[in-house]
């Protein structure tokens, strides 16, 4: 590491040049085949316009990590915020046709924010050098594990609904795996309970949500940005499957077909927390079954990537030397890559190996080029056998594929690149701002 103010001068980079490693390395690299051949994957044309969707679940989640001032050195927290907003489909459309002619009123900013209404979850995680006041607090380790397990037990979107707790616990039906103890120095493995439970070793407290394991990235000498980040991504997809889950509790399927629900980034979790994926996939299944047994069209949820190697893809074959950027797919196209095509051209992987995403994501990927012309990398939920089978590429795979890139074309925004309405406005209310965050968290901390 250098030393403040101190810049590297490039000496390094001649030695570089001329080591074996670096000049055999460049050889070894595979060259993908899709930029010769023009490789496409399959593509599907679902049915359009049912227009039956009336209102949007858009859910997105920030954290701003900063330094606070409690007299020890790199002392630090987190701000988390989730956001819920929910946007009336049905009166924006009727608000979109104003304006049209000189008889016309022009809706206001305030009637179109009534569009919307939001709800959000917010909590301080403590990083390094931040204890709290009781004694099983008496660690930052400890502290930060005490406040994930407070704030997941203690969340949740509806008044009348279960916790996110009470969700994890739910699609688990309490089968938590063995993790090492979170105890410092001890080797044993606990499994954590439904209730509170100690290490029969060492004693130290285990709670329900340490099954998680987002503690396994904090850390006590650095910034622990993973750790918060992962509590994020948890509490985004808990809060999602909370907020399906409320239409069964309250027997309102019929009114699931007008509901389509978005996040912000892939239908996927990464990281320690990835087992919560497979029970993530079984309850969307037996969600969106219930919905089709009860008359209805199943769920519409889909994942909206921003960046990404699909995102990447799509931009790399949407070309042609006539016509340039974005000059070679029509709009409308729908790519739906299988395995093979995913490991040849976009996830670099053996023909005989583990699907790319079967431990983390729990949607199928879809590469879309709306009708206006913008990029959309979408994953759709895995809820049947179609969609279970990496190879398979029917429309089948891909529950309400129509709806959703019917929500792709009208409400792309072009105030961002490959902009889409519904998340800007989610991110808006979930964002914190980094000035503001960190004078949030010095408050905070200045008593």
């Amino acid at each position: 590491m250098p030393y403040d103010g101190e810049f590297a001068t490039g000496h390094t980079l001649a030695r570089l040049l001329d080591n074996p490693a670096v000049r055999d390395f460049d050889g070894e690299i595979r060259k993908s085949a899709s930029a010769v051949a023009h490789v496409l994957p399959a593509t599907i044309e679902p049915s359009r316009g049912s227009a039956r969707v009336k209102q949007l679940i858009a859910i997105d989640g920030s954290t701003v990590t900063s330094r606070v001032e409690n007299g020890h050195p790199g002392a630090e927290a987190a701000l988390l915020n989730i956001a819920a907003v929910v946007i009336a489909l049905a009166k924006l459309r009727e608000l979109s046709q104003l304006g049209r002619s000189a008889d016309d009123r022009i809706p206001s900013p305030a009637a179109v924010r009534d569009l919307e209404n939001c709800d959000t979850l917010s909590a301080v995680l403590p990083g390094r050098n931040v204890i709290g006041m009781s004694a099983d607090a008496d660690t930052p380790k400890r502290f930060f594990r005490q406040v994930v397990h407070r704030e997941i037990s203690g969340a949740t979107l509806s008044g009348d609904h279960e916790t996110l707790l009470e969700t994890l616990q739910s699609i688990t039906n309490n089968r938590a795996t063995p993790i090492q103890c979170p105890g410092d120095s001890c080797d044993q493995h606990v499994t954590p309970q439904a209730e509170t439970s100690n290490c029969a070793a060492c004693g130290e407290t285990v709670y329900p949500s340490d099954a998680l394991r987002c503690h396994e990235r904090f850390e006590d000498y650095g910034s622990s940005e993973q750790a918060f980040t992962m509590v994020r991504i948890v509490v985004e997809h808990l809060a999602m499957v909370n907020l399906i889950r409320w239409f069964e509790k309250h027997d309102r399927f019929d009114v699931l077909d007008g509901i389509g629900f978005v996040m912000d980034g892939p239908l996927a979790i990464f990281g320690m927390a990835a087992w919560v994926k497979a029970h993530i996939q079984d309850e969307l299944a037996r969600l969106h079954k219930l919905s089709l047994d009860a008359g209805g069209s199943g769920l519409l949820l889909l994942g909206v990537e921003k960046h990404g190697l699909f995102m990447d893809h799509l931009e790399d074959i949407d070309w042609s030397a006539a016509g340039g950027e974005r000059g070679r797919l029509q709009p409308g196209t729908v790519l739906a890559p299988d395995v093979d095509y995913v490991h040849r051209h976009i996830a670099l992987r053996p023909p005989d190996a583990k699907p790319h995403g079967q431990d983390t994501y729990y949607g199928r990927h879809l590469m879309y080029k709306s009708r206006s012309g913008q990029h959309a990398a979408l994953t759709l939920p895995i809820v049947n056998a179609q969609g279970a089978d990496p190879a398979c590429v029917d429309e089948g795979a891909y529950p309400r594929v129509g709806d959703a890139l019917d929500l792709i074309d009208e409400l792309g925004t072009h105030l961002y690149k490959d902009g889409f309405a519904p998340l800007a406005r989610a991110h808006l209310h979930a964002a914190v701002p980094l000035h503001r965050g960190t004078e949030i968290l010095k408050s905070i901390f200045a008593d």
